[in-house]
């Protein structure tokens, strides 16, 4: 029996894949750095917002996702397609909350202008392309 030999990352997927990979580093420095500076408030007896040490946690862990998703990409897991697009929905809606509450602040709108570059790049053609 004869089988065809996979087809070939779409280029979309490839750009996709790389902005993801953007996104995790971005997003694990982010979380890094907010550890360093509640640890530096906390060390000077500041007062630090509770939920800012596990917010910069989920950063952290969303960055390994990212990352992790980002290296299995070329193996077409449906998972990895579906992950993605779950976490840039996220993006999106939190990126536009953001938005909304700073009065229109660039670091949201790239944050949005990411997640919809990655999310086109998983779905029509690239989506396709993950169903193996």
């Amino acid at each position: 029996m004869v089988t065809e030999a996979p087809a070939r990352m779409p280029l979309k997927v490839k750009i996709a894949v790389v902005v993801v990979w953007i996104q995790a580093v971005l997003n694990g420095l982010g979380g890094f750095f907010i550890l360093v500076e509640v640890n530096d408030r906390l060390d000077h007896g500041q007062d630090v917002d509770g939920l800012m040490r596990p917010l910069a946690y989920a950063s952290i862990i969303l960055a390994l996702i990212l990352v992790t998703c980002a290296v299995l990409a070329r193996k077409r897991y449906g998972w990895v397609r579906n992950t993605v697009l779950v976490i840039q929905a996220f993006a999106v809606l939190s990126g536009l909350i953001g938005l909304v509450a700073s009065g229109g602040a660039p670091s949201f709108a790239a944050g949005v202008a990411f997640a919809i570059a990655i999310a086109s790049g998983f779905t029509g053609e690239g989506g396709k392309w993950f169903d193996r």
